[in-house]
């Protein structure tokens, strides 16, 4: 099987909700790695999302 190089598709569909749902999701799941790899968050609010930890290698934030 090949490693996964990209960001994981359950936790983008959290963080694309809101901010309140994604912090409410991190506060539940605290030994959850977050891994944002190449994810494409142009244009995204990402105001006072908790993204401590967070892998974001290569990830597109223009504009978020």
């Amino acid at each position: 099987m090949l490693p996964n190089f990209m960001a994981s598709e359950e936790q983008l569909n959290i963080l694309r909700q809101e901010v309140k749902t994604w912090n409410k999701w991190i506060a539940e799941n605290p030994g959850e790695d977050i891994d944002l790899r190449e994810a494409d968050l142009r244009e995204t609010d990402l105001g006072g999302a908790n993204l401590n930890g967070a892998n974001l290698s290569n990830a597109k934030l223009s504009e978020a």
